[in-house]
């Protein structure tokens, strides 16, 4: 065999090699947009997670963010953050953590059945705090995600 032989046949194995690896890749992709959950072919974005949602609880807030806006320093001020359960189940606050000790959360200790309604009070005291305030508030429950968070601001002056 000669040189250009050899060059032509190493080329020609090259092409071949990246059209496998191309054809393996894309067999790969297409794999990875359906699956089956239950028996049943489910499809969607190879990067998206495909859970089911029946049988959990679920959150429906009225809103997930409340903003205190200008206190003074000192000023213990309150909110209450309202949900429904939409899922399936009766929905159950295990606990509720906040990201600083300068916050205190109350809600009711019993399930919330389907369909019902309550609440997560939070109160905050700004005593010894100054300037822009945000603080997390992480509930712990029996949800498909295991934890809902919450958020309180406060411009501290």
């Amino acid at each position: 065999m000669n040189k250009k032989t050899h060059s032509q046949t190493i080329k020609y194995l090259c092409s071949i090699l990246f059209v496998v690896m191309l054809f393996s890749f894309s067999i790969q992709c297409t794999s990875n947009k359906a699956g089956k959950l239950d028996g049943k072919l489910i499809e969607g974005k190879a990067s998206e997670k495909i859970i089911p949602s029946n049988g959990f609880p679920k959150f429906e807030f009225t809103k997930e963010i409340h903003k205190f806006g200008d206190i003074s320093e000192g000023e213990i001020v309150v909110c209450d953050f309202f949900f429904k359960n939409i899922g399936s189940k009766d929905l159950v606050i295990k606990n509720v953590e906040t990201s600083c000790g300068c916050t205190v959360v109350k809600w009711e200790k019993k399930p919330v059945k389907v369909g019902e309604e309550s609440h997560i009070t939070v109160e905050f005291n700004s005593e010894g705090r100054y300037g822009k305030q945000y603080k997390v508030i992480t509930v712990f429950c029996n949800t498909l995600s295991g934890t809902k968070e919450l958020i309180i601001t406060a411009q501290v002056k």
